[in-house]
């Protein structure tokens, strides 16, 4: 098994790219729409990110950075 991709919503995660760095190596990660926009919804106090194509769901960015590191460990 390859590399994970990550792929983040900065918009709906909280994410930045800099937030990533020492994590992730740049061609490990997307930044694009993870296809769970939380704006309109109830769901709109947590985060998502997208690895190796599952949906993740945290309660906050630091969870999510949390569950990306270990999914890369």
């Amino acid at each position: 098994m390859g590399k994970p991709v990550v792929k983040f919503c900065k918009k709906c995660s909280g994410i930045k790219s800099k937030d990533l760095k020492g994590i992730l190596p740049k061609d490990a990660w997307k930044e694009g729409c993870v296809h769970a926009c939380v704006k309109k919804s109830d769901k709109a106090e947590r985060v998502f990110a997208r690895i190796d194509g599952r949906l993740v769901v945290a309660s906050s960015k630091k969870d999510l950075i949390a569950k990306i590191k270990d999914a890369v460990a």
